[in-house]
């Protein structure tokens, strides 16, 4: 049975070879002298292709069958990215939120999203010169923003005092015990060791 089987496939083949039309010429890249951008293919690459997609077709059809694809996790929910077609930019903020990309947009908006977030941000700074020299760069940055006639939102972020923002920064730390207390071992006297 598999030699006949053989035969018919290497007859259709032979008749493939014989009965085949040229394909069509790159007539931009022949008048222009350059390579054409995809190698042409021939009747019976074409041929294996075709074959290829139902072989996977084929084989999708069985494990659905079979109920592979039962029962997976996320099956049913919406999936923003992918199912809201109104936004034309939803690959960019796919992205951007996967990637946790920030500090990305007008001015008027990252001032706004910087100064929410302004006391975690001086917390971390070690001296009050550095507060200082943030609040100050915040500052110049605001002016700035202010200044440009680019369009977008208007700039309603105020500026900041840098001798206030040095107090609350001076106090926070105050009020928050410092990390080597926290996890320093309890100390054992001598005649305990």
């Amino acid at each position: 049975m598999e030699h006949n089987e053989d035969a018919a496939l290497n007859a259709a083949r032979y008749k493939m070879k014989q009965d085949s039309e040229p394909l069509p010429v790159d007539e931009y890249a022949q008048a222009t002298g350059m390579a054409p951008v995809e190698k042409q293919k021939t009747p019976l690459q074409l041929h294996a292709e075709d074959e290829a997609w139902e072989v996977a077709n084929s084989v999708l059809d069985e494990a659905f069958a079979r109920g592979d694809f039962d029962n997976l996790a996320l099956a049913g929910q919406k999936i923003d990215h992918i199912t809201s077609n109104d936004d034309p930019d939803w690959w960019l903020k796919s992205m951007m939120r996967r990637e946790q990309l920030t500090g990305l947009g007008p001015p008027a908006l990252t001032l706004r999203v910087e100064d929410e977030q302004m006391e975690q941000i001086l917390d971390r700074l070690p001296t009050e010169r550095a507060v200082r020299e943030h609040i100050e760069d915040f500052n110049a940055r605001i002016i700035e923003a202010r200044r440009q006639l680019l369009g977008g939102p208007p700039v309603i972020t105020a500026l900041r005092d840098s001798t206030a923002e040095v107090l609350g920064w001076q106090q926070r730390r105050a009020e928050k015990p410092s990390p080597v207390e926290e996890n320093a071992p309890p100390k054992r006297r001598w005649w305990r060791r």
